[in-house]
């Protein structure tokens, strides 16, 4: 599951000297003294004057951080003490001094809240910015950064993916100091870790930008994905348990998403598949109760109805798994192996008719299956039909152990005048396919007519057996006096 795009670039306002810079004369000097460094240190830096600007700045900070201390009610001051720390890139107490001063000048009603919010969100924009231009490099070295490299390149792309998203991790984590609880922010810097595939890092700073933002859409999708994927992470890992866990609450919360129950069954699905015996049949059985459920919630998936009847056919849930293969085979019914699983699951259940009438199904639709004929053979033998059995044997033998010959039409009219593989050629013609073979060091020719549904095996000319799918061979109804 894929994460809500991340967001572009912004638009940050540009830093802005008040019109007020004169110092009041009762003014704490330290204050006083800070600000007019500030103002000397970004005069020097536009004209380029870096050792000055440095010192000057380095100034300003200690200046205005003992102003701060003896006149925490010089909330200007605190703006400009923000100002100085976002320049010597301290991010996390300029946050903090910046949102002190524009909490106070508001509750104030002072303009000068504007002037120090604009100033703060210049420098947040400058760091969410570089952030987003970092992750889109990132993608653009290398897309799927979950995917094992398969090369050299790949991996020197990876590692230049791998830094590129270091610096947009470290560009918005210095925003999110910059402006705390931002949902832009954290939606990003969530982003960067789940495209890292540290989903529960990424987890962590959705649910921050939640507590702030609980109604915030694009934070909610991005925590449902990283979510679904840490759990998909767990169970790649094997770690069942906890991806068992993580689906389940996702069920809890959003009870009627199908996708929610799909997962879940996978997971049990694969943890079936790590152990042996009896205990297996648990997970089967609750694989096929979720695949079940989600076949419910998406009523005309096919596919989660098959999933659902070969869970439940794991666990030997026949009674469970026949509904499934019907209603799979109802959704497709050209699908030989949903028809096939159905027909398995009603001669279980000792439904013979139905069983037959299923793998006949199937062997029509796709009659040079070889395993189909093999099963409607065994299907034939639980039923008591030893005759039609033998007939689809045959058939099943003669494709698993043959050849076809490479002219069926010379070696038919090949056959000798007067034996029965003559006198079938003059009846039914060429066949579309032979086939010879051997069984019990006997050799056998097999002539296929596909398209007529049926076959005749012959041994030195002589029929040995007639197969015929054309028909089924169903039980008598009751009080008939018809013979099986």
């Amino acid at each position: 599951m894929k994460l809500g795009a991340v967001a572009g670039p912004v638009v940050g306002a540009a830093l802005l000297l008040p019109a007020w810079i004169a110092v009041a004369e009762a003014r704490n000097p330290h204050c006083a003294g800070g600000i007019q460094y500030i103002v000397q240190a970004l005069k020097d830096k536009d004209k380029g004057n870096t050792e000055d600007y440095q010192r000057e700045i380095a100034k300003a900070v200690q200046q205005l951080e003992t102003c701060s201390k003896e006149d925490p009610a010089d909330l200007e001051a605190i703006g400009y003490l923000g100002w100085a720390y976002a320049e010597v890139e301290s991010a996390g107490p300029a946050g903090k001094a910046f949102q002190t001063a524009i909490q106070g000048l508001t509750a104030k009603g002072d303009k000068k809240a504007e002037w120090v919010t604009n100033n703060r969100n210049s420098y947040w924009a400058q760091a969410f910015n570089a952030g987003v231009s970092k992750i889109q490099a990132a993608q653009q070295a290398y897309a799927d950064f979950c995917k094992k490299p398969d090369n050299d390149a790949d991996r020197s792309l990876k590692s230049e993916a791998e830094k590129r998203y270091q610096e947009a991790e470290a560009s918005l984590a210095r925003a999110s100091l910059l402006r705390p609880g931002d949902p832009q922010t954290l939606r990003n810097l969530g982003s960067v870790y789940a495209f890292r595939c540290e989903y529960d890092k990424a987890e962590a700073v959705f649910k921050e930008g939640l507590k702030i933002a609980p109604s915030d859409t694009m934070l909610l999708q991005s925590l449902r994905a990283a979510r679904v994927n840490l759990a998909n992470q767990f169970s790649d890992n094997k770690k069942f348990d906890q991806a068992i866990q993580f689906f389940n609450d996702l069920i809890k919360a959003e009870p009627n998403d199908a996708s929610h129950y799909v997962s879940l069954a996978d997971v049990y699905f694969k943890r079936a598949q790590t152990v042996e015996g009896d205990p297996r049949k648990a997970d089967f059985r609750a694989a096929g109760d979720a695949y079940a459920k989600g076949a419910q919630l998406k009523p005309g998936d096919a596919d989660l109805a098959f999933n659902a009847a070969l869970a439940y056919q794991n666990a030997g849930a026949w009674d469970k798994s026949e509904p499934q293969w019907a209603l799979a085979a109802k959704l497709r019914p050209e699908d030989v192996d949903a028809l096939s699983g159905w027909g398995s699951a009603l001669v279980e259940l000792k439904r013979c008719d139905d069983a037959i009438k299923a793998l006949h199904q199937a062997v029509t639709l796709k009659p040079k299956e070889k395993n189909l004929h093999r099963q409607l053979g065994g299907i034939y033998t639980k039923c008591g039909n030893n005759a039609k059995a033998t007939e689809e044997l045959m058939v099943y033998l003669a494709m698993h152990n043959g050849q076809p010959v490479s002219d069926p039409s010379a070696r038919a009219k090949a056959a000798k005048e007067g034996s029965a593989a003559a006198k079938t050629l003059a009846v039914e013609g060429v066949p579309d396919e032979i086939i010879v073979w051997q069984a019990d060091n006997q050799n056998y020719e097999s002539w296929m007519y596909w398209s007529k549904k049926r076959a005749y095996a012959f041994l030195g000319g002589a029929l040995s057996s007639r197969s015929d799918w054309s028909t089924m061979s169903l039980s008598p109804a009751p009080g008939s006096d018809k013979k099986k």
